[in-house]
């Protein structure tokens, strides 16, 4: 929409926009001269150097150099994309953007209609936390928090009463309404049960908003026993839990210089920083750190700290957004690690050190590179060697990952140091050894209360079962095992990896088979094939909230999320290797179970046939009566013969 948008228009729009009583809005300005100055938004100033020209409708600042007119003003100082920058300097100007036809026009219009319910419904949550005949639980719980009125009112905060159906009652029966509602995610429906119901119910609502401040989702927190005990909102056009960032809105509001963001878990952590004056705080939305988030952060600050507990999920989940954050860090950014003493979390650390000693444990954050070297190094003597080779081996390709610059110089050079291998042959080795398609990545979906403790590798591995068909990958066998059948560990590798599905081939035997755990890998890769945005955590939502799929749900739960689908930072286990692996090993055992007569009509299906294939093809024509009694039965081994004739390896 944004190309099609007439020149002409945007032109005569900022010709109607007066630029010093646009940033007059944003900024303290004053008088100097013919012009007005004021400190720079763009960079750290005492003296105002950026200036506005009225009568030339454009800002210039003799620090930093920025400069434009005011739309260009509004993208840098917003940080908005083109097209959000014009719709809001529209608004400002009280003009419409032009409806011209466009595709894409009808989704607009659908994602608008979602935007103004959920805004709604971030009014009725609100009314209802003042109404302290029904809210007080809320309110007793945000006072024993320590949360302030006016903080609460600064995150928006609400309440959702006890009820299945206070949304429902509040539009009045109407059917359009009702069907916005289910389509927001704030409506569970049930056709089966011919019920719809509220999703929130007795919790203290969050509302989630973008950067443009528009509700997108709420999250919810219990105020019982009730589980979970805390429930997003499901993604829907307008919410992708993997792109926003909760306080960030806020955070920005209350700054516009933030220098920096701390990365913490909860809703409750960044409010309760910021109800001590620590304003520069976000959560994830129960994932791991995402591409599209660190892509956000730094896109609105230079230093990225996360606040993690010092426990072994908490340095596991440190790891995580190591591999996340490598590939952006360019030269002038810079990442921190915070590790919380455990059973601590930041609500609870600021509360009882106060903030002075909070912002010192976060001005002490270790630097990226200082936790990279420490968790690279932490199982492997470099005294030794053999030590000091495993130790470049698991850097050098995590360095490579980082963009060229002095930042991946300055590692390389420390790598080299710990391991006394000169720069120039690190660098060798990293042109020998480019870096393959991330395929460890885990969905950023996944909550990480379904973790497991203990790595554990499959037993099957050590199975003596070969596979029939070739693989262009080859598994090295593990050292522990556990009692993953096949086709469980199978399930969730696809499920966590599901860019796994183009290796999922072959599975005509696997069609015919009545086997329920093979049955829901093929429904998993045709909702995969489906669902091009497939995200395991929001499919096992659906699943549990619905009554018939509730055992598929209790059977791919503990998969989701188990620490064997991990990255691990040292291993060199390949998920296309052993997903094929596991996946040949089925197949292979479907076979064997198969009558001569079934194998052979498998074998002459395929378009090509390995030296293993044709062997098995070979004995099942001897081993074929040369008197069979049925025309079938002669027509097969015919087919058999003239098919190995027709092979020149079997003709050698």
């Amino acid at each position: 929409m944004a190309g099609r948008i007439p020149q002409s228009f945007i032109e005569d729009l900022i010709d109607r926009v007066d630029i010093l009583d646009f940033i007059s809005s944003r900024l303290e300005i004053k008088k100097a001269g013919k012009n007005h100055v004021a400190c720079c938004p763009f960079h750290q100033e005492k003296s105002p150097s950026f200036t506005v020209a009225q009568d030339k409708q454009f800002y210039y600042c003799f620090g930093c150099g920025a400069t434009g007119n005011v739309l260009k003003f509004i993208m840098e100082f917003d940080r908005l994309d083109f097209l959000p920058a014009l719709e809001l300097l529209s608004q400002h100007a009280g003009i419409a953007i032009p409806q011209i036809d466009d595709p894409n026009r009808q989704e607009d219009r659908s994602k608008r209609e979602i935007y103004s319910i959920l805004n709604d419904c971030d009014r009725f949550f609100r009314r209802r936390l003042r109404q302290h005949e029904i809210s007080k639980d809320a309110i007793n719980y945000m006072k024993g928090r320590g949360i302030s009125g006016k903080v609460a009112a600064k995150f928006g905060i609400g309440y959702a009463p006890q009820g299945w159906d206070n949304l429902i009652k509040e539009e009045g029966g109407d059917r359009q309404r009702l069907a916005l509602l289910e389509r927001s995610g704030m409506l569970v429906h049930r056709p089966d049960e011919k019920k719809r119901y509220d999703r929130f119910r007795h919790r203290i609502v969050f509302p989630i908003r973008d950067q443009r401040g528009r509700t997108v989702g709420f999250g919810g927190r219990v105020l019982d026993e009730s589980k979970p005990k805390y429930l997003n909102s499901p993604e829907t056009a307008v919410f992708q839990k993997a792109r926003e960032l909760y306080g960030l809105y806020e955070a920005r509001k209350a700054s516009n210089k933030l220098s920096e963001l701390i990365i913490v878990e909860g809703y409750m952590d960044v409010i309760s920083l910021a109800q001590f004056g620590i304003i520069n705080c976000v959560a994830t939305l129960g994932t791991a750190i995402t591409d599209q988030h660190v892509k956000k952060i730094f896109r609105n600050v230079s230093d990225i700290i996360f606040c993690f507990d010092g426990d072994h999920a908490g340095r596991r989940a440190a790891a995580r957004a190591i591999d996340t954050v490598l590939p952006h860090m360019n030269d002038g950014l810079s990442a921190r690690f915070l590790f919380l003493p455990d059973a601590e979390d930041p609500d609870t650390m600021v509360r009882t050190l106060g903030k002075e000693a909070f912002l010192e444990m976060v001005a002490n954050a270790l630097p990226l590179s200082e936790f990279f070297f420490s968790h690279y190094s932490a199982d492997i003597d470099t005294s030794t060697p053999d030590g000091k080779a495993k130790l470049a081996k698991s850097c050098a390709p995590q360095i490579n990952k980082i963009p060229e610059g002095i930042f991946k110089k300055l590692m390389l050079a420390k790598l080299s140091e710990l391991t006394g291998v000169l720069t120039n042959d690190l660098h060798k080795y990293l042109k020998a050894h480019k870096a393959k398609p991330n395929l460890t990545e885990r969905d950023p979906e996944i909550d990480r209360s379904f973790e497991s403790p203990d790595r554990e590798y499959p037993e099957y591995y050590h199975s003596k079962s070969q596979n029939f068909t070739e693989v262009r990958h080859t598994y090295q066998p593990a050292e522990k095992k556990i009692l993953f059948s096949p086709i469980k560990y199978l399930i969730g590798l696809l499920i966590n990896f599901p860019q796994l599905l183009p290796y999922a081939t072959d599975t005509a035997l696997m069609e015919k088979s009545s086997d329920s755990e093979i049955e829901l890998f093929l429904e998993l890769t045709k909702t995969i094939k489906d669902n091009p945005d497939f995200n395991p955590s929001r499919m096992l939502e659906d699943w549990q909230a619905d009554r018939h799929l509730q055992n598929k749900a209790a059977y791919i739960k503990p998969l989701v999320a188990h620490e064997i689908y991990h990255s691990q930072p040292n291993s060199e286990r390949d998920n296309i290797s052993e997903f094929c692996d596991a996946l040949n090993h089925i197949r292979c055992k479907m076979f064997d179970t198969l009558p001569d007569s079934l194998k052979a009509q498998h074998l002459l299906k395929q378009d090509v046939l390995n030296e293993k294939e044709i062997k098995q093809l070979h004995n099942i024509y001897i081993t074929l009566s040369e008197d069979v009694g049925f025309d079938g039965d002669r027509d097969l081994k015919n087919a058999i013969k003239q098919r190995l004739v027709g092979d020149q390896r079997y003709n050698k």
